[in-house]
């Protein structure tokens, strides 16, 4: 006669279960430290793994808790980027945070980190040299030109106002 020592089979199914979870885990933390991401993000990609709620939720806390997902360091990262290589201004910065999900609260945190000085001269850079393309326009109609592009980057109408009428 055989005796097997091992685990029942609901015993090794639950064994198999929790170690796939260690590993979608381990996957999910190499996710999240290979680029700062929204916790949005990182929920959609626990959704299409099919990962349940519950685990979700439990994962998210230690992935907060380990700073692996940090919404302000995100937030703030975000903002510089876009304003140092798009070039964008605050209000399409907002946009696109808020579009991410972020709270109001860590949105304004990164917006009142961008430095006032490096966002107006990014501001003038981006002024002048949309000036320069529009040369074959009268004045008048380059002005608005200018207003209307730098509204669509996402800079303030007064600031639009302040720099077409600068140039």
């Amino acid at each position: 006669m055989v005796v097997f020592l091992g685990m029942s089979q609901a015993e090794d199914a639950q064994e198999n279960k929790a170690e796939g979870g260690k590993a979608q885990l381990a996957q999910l933390m190499s996710y999240c430290a290979r680029q700062e991401r929204p916790l949005q993000s990182v929920q959609a990609w626990m959704a299409r793994r099919g990962v349940a709620e519950e685990q979700a939720q439990e994962w998210m806390a230690v992935l907060q808790k380990e700073g692996y997902v940090d919404q302000l360091r995100f937030a703030r990262l975000y903002a510089r980027s876009k304003m140092r290589q798009k070039q964008w201004g605050q209000a399409k910065i907002r946009a696109g945070l808020l579009r991410l999900g972020l709270s109001m609260e860590d949105i304004e945190g990164a917006l009142a980190d961008l430095g006032d000085e490096e966002y107006l001269s990014t501001l003038r850079r981006v002024a002048e040299r949309k000036w320069e393309r529009l040369t074959h326009h009268p004045e008048p109609e380059r002005r608005i030109r200018l207003m209307r592009f730098l509204l669509g980057r996402g800079y303030s109408a007064a600031q639009a106002r302040s720099e077409a009428y600068r140039l």
